[in-house]
């Protein structure tokens, strides 16, 4: 049952958790890792109530991983693991975008609503675009775009990729893609303000760039 997210995965070693991590990547599934020790109460707790729960069993997107962190001391040094119980919910991409940090014992129900959301996202293109920021900021705002509630993780996380394209590359396209995020975060009078800096009206653009021009022109009104 190797790879099923219903099945915890034991990292007890680096080399395991990296294995588990090219699973993910294999089956293009975001990872949960779960923090755990031997002496630590509420870790059992959640384990009852939320790990063996029939709600958690219901979700297939994810592949589930366990740290035991007097186990797996390196692991747990360099993430920075010190306080459990801890839950993180990440992407097993060449950065590793974190898409959840959680501290601490919580309901059931309140993590719950947390997995079930990020287990409802198709993430192939994060794993068939992983090779340039661009496509990255890309991907990640297609996310953003299918996302109903509009939570901004995706948006957010796409705006990073393309500020690192730009830090890379100071191009027009790089801009408008950032400030066509900025748009549909909400910032309408911000986005106008940087787009009318870029002088729209006496530039040459590409069908890419004017598209993106129009897009955001349309999201600000």
């Amino acid at each position: 049952m190797v790879g099923n997210s219903q099945t915890k995965l034991r990292a007890n070693s680096l080399e395991s958790f990296n294995s588990f991590l090219s699973l993910a990547k294999e089956q293009k599934k975001p990872v949960i890792i779960d923090f755990v020790a031997d002496w630590c109460g509420p870790c059992k707790k959640m384990d009852r109530e939320l790990w063996k729960s029939e709600e958690f069993r219901k979700l297939n997107n994810y592949i589930f991983i366990e740290v035991d962190i007097d186990v797996n001391t390196v692991l747990s040094s360099r993430l920075r693991v010190s306080s459990i119980p801890r839950v993180i919910i990440q992407v097993a991409n060449t950065q590793n975008d974190i898409f959840l940090d959680k501290l601490g014992y919580s309901s059931k129900n309140e993590y719950l609503r947390e997995l079930q959301y990020f287990n409802s996202f198709n993430y192939s293109e994060l794993y068939d675009n992983d090779d340039t920021f661009e496509n990255m900021g890309e991907s990640y705002r297609n996310l953003f775009f299918k996302d109903i509630s509009k939570k901004n993780t995706f948006l957010k996380l796409s705006s990073k990729y393309f500020r690192k394209a730009l830090k890379a590359e100071e191009s027009s396209l790089n801009q408008l893609n950032l400030i066509y995020n900025q748009a549909l975060s909400g910032q309408h009078k911000k986005a106008k303000k940087k787009l009318a800096k870029i002088n729209v009206d006496g530039s040459d653009f590409s069908n890419i760039e004017q598209e993106l021009i129009d897009k955001i022109l349309i999201s600000s009104n």
